[in-house]
């Protein structure tokens, strides 16, 4: 039974869909096609087994004739409304004079509605090489035929799945969408502001640098009488920034906005200030102040030090929002309360108030126990472009032990889970929400001095972007590893009004 209403929802659908692609031609608005050739993808592929791509949008070699792609079983297919014998000879004409024929050994043509093609394959034959192999009756498929196949396989479930992306796509919504977006031109000329995942950064406009003036023998014995208290093994030698830290302890500072290159100390902090605990550590003889675009400009490990030290000064800046730096990932993640990790939501303001699940702990199904928690994380980077600093933001998530510090050993299995569910709408809204946290400011929160963030701005693009090409459907089989995960998606963010 639930078969026939899977098949009888196909059959509808496509018949409407047939309906869609005749009246945008009709009014010469071939845009549509556009959208045809990314919706059979998912379709094709779980039909045939195959991996397609649509080359339009993923290949820089031009690839004429042909509109999707499976590079490892080297199959191509073109996707075409012209239902005219003409159309094929065109198609296959193209294939051969630009020797597609090393790439693929099978070309198939799809008319998108029911095939009215006579074919002379004399003719075809006068165009198709002696070794490759091109049958009309098996290598052009209009739409009665794809219904054909459809309806002989045999799994139950893959024609559920081609049942829901029609219906997906073929809704009364879905169909007036696409009608304002291609009759009103706006796939052409219409404006759309993107958000690059870049936050503008600022910075002091000088830096200062001096020698380094510490004990280092007196440091290394106070660091290994302290580790011998402690059951472990004394260490011959130190590295200069343990010895660094160790030294700041002394003036009750936990700092480490700091950089050591070549034996002096790098820094945003006024070296000059006696309040400051790194004057106590430093040559004050040697204390010198250096404009911050003239040092990264020098050359290449200049910038190098440069980008370090915002790396570290931004560190600190993170530990005001609760955001630790955790070394083994590379990853700044939100810090768990280690003396009694628990959950952790934290206010923030974009549009609105609101309050977000940052920490969340994972449990275990039978007895309700906690497994590990899971952090919300980002990586990032800083580029220079144009004579402006941005740090560039890659949301992630972290899985920690149930002491809330280091990794989990679910870590992977979790985390290969969760990158299935989420879509780019999820990491675009982890990305906004890290912009406005980062740039936002109470009026009870001392701001940190030495480094602050842009709110986050739009690039305006001509012309818009077809999401689709964007949110592509999962498979069968994804979706069911995500059904027998443990993992939930995080959609705490997924109301826009949120944002501004």
């Amino acid at each position: 039974m639930k078969r026939q209403e899977y098949i009888n929802k196909i059959v509808r659908y496509s018949a409407i869909f047939i309906n869609e692609i005749e009246g945008f031609s009709a009014l010469n608005q071939y845009d549509i096609n556009i959208h045809a050739e990314n919706f059979y993808i998912p379709v094709f592929n779980e039909l045939f087994g195959l991996s397609l791509e649509n080359i339009n949008v993923t290949q820089k070699r031009n690839f004429p004739a042909i509109d999707l792609a499976d590079f490892q079983k080297k199959v191509a297919i073109q996707i075409t409304s012209t239902n005219t014998s003409q159309k094929v000879y065109d198609t296959l004409k193209t294939f051969f004079e630009n020797d597609l024929q090393k790439y693929f050994d099978v070309i198939y043509i799809y008319i998108i509605n029911n095939k009215a093609v006579k074919i002379n394959e004399n003719k075809i034959n006068e165009i198709i090489p002696s070794e490759f192999t091109f049958s009309p009756n098996q290598n052009i498929i209009d739409n009665s035929e794809l219904l054909r196949k459809i309806n002989s396989l045999q799994s139950i479930a893959k024609i559920e799945y081609i049942a829901k992306i029609f219906e997906q796509e073929f809704s009364d919504v879905q169909l007036e969408l696409r009608r304002l977006t291609y009759q009103s031109g706006s796939l052409k000329n219409e404006a759309e502001n993107i958000f690059p995942n870049l936050l503008g950064v600022n910075f002091p406009t000088s830096l200062y640098k001096a020698q380094l003036n510490i004990d280092e023998e007196s440091l290394s014995d106070e660091l290994n009488q302290y580790l011998t208290g402690i059951g472990k093994r004394k260490i011959k030698k130190f590295r200069t920034e343990k010895l660094i830290k160790q030294a700041l302890r002394k003036y009750y500072s936990k700092n480490d906005d700091w950089v050591l290159f070549e034996k002096w100390i790098y820094t945003f902090r006024d070296l000059s200030d006696n309040k400051e605990a790194l004057s106590r550590i430093i040559d004050a003889g040697t204390i010198t102040e250096i404009d911050c675009d003239d040092f990264y400009s020098a050359n290449e490990d200049y910038e190098r030090v440069f980008k370090n030290i915002l790396r570290r000064t931004f560190g600190e800046f993170c530990k005001t929002k609760g955001i630790e730096w955790f070394g083994k990932k590379k990853i700044f993640r939100f810090a768990n309360n280690y003396d009694n990790p628990s959950e952790k939501r934290i206010k923030w303001k974009g549009k609105k108030e609101a309050t977000k699940t940052v920490i969340s702990a994972i449990r275990y199904k039978k007895d309700n126990h906690i497994i590990c928690f899971r952090n919300l994380a980002f990586h990032c980077a800083f580029i220079n472009i144009d004579s402006k600093w941005y740090i560039v933001i890659n949301p992630t998530w972290s899985f920690t032990n149930t002491y809330g510090y280091k990794q989990s050993r679910f870590e992977p299995y979790y985390m290969s889970g969760i990158k299935r569910m989420e879509n780019n709408k999820s990491v675009y809204n982890y990305y906004r929400f890290f912009g406005y946290y980062l740039a936002y400011n109470d009026l009870f929160t001392k701001p940190y001095p030495f480094i602050s963030i842009h709110p986050i701005s739009p690039l305006t693009l001509l012309p818009r972007i077809d999401e689709i090409k964007w949110l592509p459907i999962k498979s069968q089989t994804m979706q069911k590893e995500i059904i027998d995960s443990d993992i939930q998606i995080d959609n705490e963010l997924f109301d826009d009004s949120f944002f501004e």
